[in-house]
């Protein structure tokens, strides 16, 4: 597809939204001329809230199942008199089902920081494989993936716990590790290997196939540096994923 000012349309950012789904050189050849993102955003954005919202009584009843336990066989909590223990582990369970309550309220910040950050890395690479792209390109090209990698992430998983109920999930890793993903290959797996491989469920592989496809397209980085730069990401992404399971059970 050759696409010129002309060629895009009155909304191109909102088209984008689409044909990152459907068709994505034609949003890649659209990103290349006109690098926007404000509708992919928008939508990600909105699709990840009311994700969120939905996931919400999963993770409170996660945390009410599991965290108990695991604040107790902390050190610092286990050597308290038992009054103190018991006090502390209620305070510090009520403090962690109020933030996954208000989850939803750092879903567009995370958007624009995962944006952020893999401009940067993808800037990098762009430097180090000689392409010809600008952080703004890779900036609106890592927003506009995150209606995938975030957006349908999201909505898909509420999905999944509206079907199976929010009192079904023991552990909040059990809730992220419910997508369809590598953990399937190891179902006995838990602690970080299950958010390891929890990690890799289809949206995220979609979203960074669509990342290496992206770069080489509108930053015309090299398609070996490329994939290499989306796979780097995503087993980055996945080791702060097994980090936080090994932490939360």
């Amino acid at each position: 597809m050759s696409t010129s000012p002309d060629t895009l349309g009155a909304r191109p950012g909102l088209s984008n939204v689409v044909d990152i789904v459907v068709s994505p050189p034609t949003a890649f050849d659209r990103l290349r001329v006109v690098p926007t993102w404000g509708w992919a955003f928008l939508i990600a954005t909105l699709l990840g809230v009311i994700g969120s919202l939905i996931v919400a009584p999963a993770i409170g009843h996660a945390m009410e199942t599991s965290l108990p336990a695991q604040l107790a066989a902390n050190a610092q909590i286990a050597k308290l008199p038992p009054d103190q223990q018991a006090s502390m582990i209620a305070m510090q369970l009520k403090f962690a089902k109020i933030i996954g309550q208000v989850y939803f309220i750092f879903v567009p910040i995370g958007i624009l920081v995962v944006g952020l950050v893999q401009g940067l890395i993808m800037l990098i690479a762009n430097a180090a494989a000689r392409g010809d792209g600008s952080f703004k390109k890779l900036f609106a090209l890592s927003v506009t993936i995150s209606v995938v990698g975030i957006g349908l992430n999201s909505i898909v998983l509420a999905v999944i716990v509206m079907v199976r109920g929010a009192n079904s999930f023991e552990t909040t890793t059990a809730i992220t590790s419910s997508l369809p993903s590598l953990a399937l290959l190891a179902p006995g797996a838990h602690g970080a290997l299950a958010g390891f491989l929890g990690a890799m469920n289809v949206f995220n592989l979609w979203a960074t196939g669509l990342l290496a496809l992206g770069m080489a397209r509108v930053a015309r980085i090299p398609g070996g540096a490329a994939w290499g730069t989306a796979i780097v990401m995503l087993l980055v992404a996945a080791s702060f994923a097994a980090f936080g399971a090994a932490r939360n059970g």
